[in-house]
């Protein structure tokens, strides 16, 4: 931390929005972070397995082709986030950068899950990584802004987790609604003892449908938010964009409280895209649940937990503090994903077939899941007040960039670490609909046993976070009472 005297003059700093946003507002802003979760949702679920079970590109060609397109993905995130903080636009600068990004993204991933036929695997490949590249960077565009403009709508502690929270549990209801239509209307059970999830057609049919949501209710946000322009943080002024963004991008590293979040948060994910990335896999080959409605039940019942956890957490979050939150949720997450796999599968008590119980313990994973969606993108907000604090530099795109940038890394580790082990590990036949009882087992280790040691990693490394309530109230007070007159703080 500097000690470092910084003068905030009030021509120079304008204080973030106060107070409590309008209802309808916050749900209107919060409906676009839906179209961020129906690309999430197919990609977890359906892209691994599409590629590799039903078009029989090996696992590795697929981790490498997304791994590659995630780590520029990770590199264009803080630069689209500095940019857009020193746009000038009279449409609003985080505005202009949402809807180019809306746009691009439902085109871009109706093209990823329609490839044209007969390609071969070098082709194939080409066309997995750039269409992934263009669905990424329009992605970056869009979610970048917005991010960071939900930051901006507010600087009170609890309506930033208000903000965050809405946001976080209208993309679990938007998830839902996805999660409980794309087995039973993409693919149907047709013919008896045929599993549909091998039909190329039915992917195709859902990258339209999605791809046009997506573009739809980005677009809402961008309508429901443009009132709040003239209550938003100034855009960098001449004295800013002394930092350049790289030096930004070192002096938040050094912030000791962003990245222990950072880090904790990546291992959340790192875990987490492992888990959902296998999910197809764990309950095809090892629980041995083929039936459309059953995986819509086991989807949909991961939804519905978080739903309802994340109106719980909101609530919480009000009088613990978010970092005790982040390591007991994170803990018992561990546990249930363990659960997953000693209790379920051949030979052990629940054996297979039967989803009533994976029901039950997805449920619960997705209630204590959703306080890690709620209460990290608060906290990044709250640290981007202490950094406003000490370098009087206004970077909330930034710092959501850098946030962003670490989730991808991690993002691309895990699927691409996901890839090489099912096909040197576990031992997956691309292309194959039956899988050795060996290779079942090791999907099963790989989709719950890998995810809790690092659910567990992620939650030791935040005890060190540092960040607490009265800090943020205090911040809070100082910046203000820097706005009003004009004092240097040190």
């Amino acid at each position: 931390m500097t000690t470092e005297a910084i003068p905030l003059a009030s021509d120079s700093v304008a204080a973030p929005a106060a107070g409590v946003l309008p209802l309808h507002t916050k749900v209107l802003y919060g409906i676009g972070e839906i179209s961020n979760s129906i690309k999430s949702y197919a990609f977890g679920l359906l892209l691994l397995f599409f590629y590799t079970s039903v078009l029989g590109l090996p696992g590795t060609l697929v981790g490498a082709a997304t791994a590659i397109t995630l780590i520029w993905d990770s590199v264009i995130d803080p630069l689209i986030g500095h940019w857009s903080d020193r746009a000038h636009i009279r449409f609003g600068r985080r505005h202009s950068f949402m809807v180019v990004g809306a746009v691009s993204m439902g085109v871009f991933f109706f093209l990823i899950f329609s490839p044209p036929a007969g390609l071969a695997a070098g082709a194939l490949f080409a066309w997995l990584m750039v269409t992934n590249i263009l669905l990424r960077t329009s992605n970056s565009v869009y979610m970048v802004p917005y991010h960071a403009l939900g930051a901006e709508l507010s600087n009170d502690y609890n309506e930033r987790t208000s903000i965050t929270g809405i946001r976080a549990a209208l993309s679990l209801f938007g998830t839902l609604m996805v999660a409980g239509l794309v087995f039973v209307v993409f693919f149907p059970n047709v013919t008896p003892g045929v599993d549909p999830k091998f039909n190329q057609a039915g992917y195709g049919s859902m990258g339209i449908a999605l791809g046009i949501a997506i573009t739809v209710l980005g677009l809402i946000a961008v309508a429901g938010t443009l009132s709040q322009r003239s209550r938003l943080v100034e855009p960098a002024s001449d004295d800013d964009e002394k930092l350049g963004f790289f030096a930004g991008l070192l002096l938040a590293l050094k912030d000791k409280s962003f990245l222990v979040l950072v880090i904790s948060s990546s291992i959340f994910f790192l875990a987490s895209v492992i888990n959902a990335t296998l999910a197809v896999h764990y309950l095809t080959y090892y629980a041995q649940i083929t039936d459309s409605r059953a995986l819509s039940l086991f989807t949909l019942s991961f939804y519905v937990g978080a739903l309802v956890g994340a109106f719980v957490w909101i609530r919480v979050s009000k009088r613990v503090e978010k970092q005790r939150l982040f390591i007991v949720n994170t803990l018992i997450l561990a546990f249930i994903m363990s659960a997953a796999y000693w209790l379920v599968g051949p030979g052990h008590l629940l054996g297979t077939g039967n989803v009533i119980p994976l029901i039950i313990g997805n449920t619960l994973g997705g209630f204590f899941a959703a306080a890690l969606w709620v209460v990290p993108a608060s906290m990044v907000a709250d640290v981007t007040d202490e950094d406003r604090l000490r370098t009087g530099k206004k970077r909330a795109g930034t710092f959501f960039g850098i946030n962003s940038f670490f989730v991808q890394e991690a993002t691309a580790v895990a699927v691409l670490v996901t890839g090489v082990l099912i096909d040197n590990f576990a031992g997956l036949v691309p292309g194959q609909v039956a899988q050795s009882a060996q290779t079942s087992e090791r999907l099963a280790m790989l989709f719950a046993l890998l995810p809790a040691v690092l659910y567990v990693a992620a939650a030791l490394l935040m005890l060190r976070y540092s960040l607490t309530r009265a800090r943020v109230a205090e911040i809070h007070q100082q910046l203000q009472t820097a706005h009003s007159g004009g004092e240097t703080l040190v």
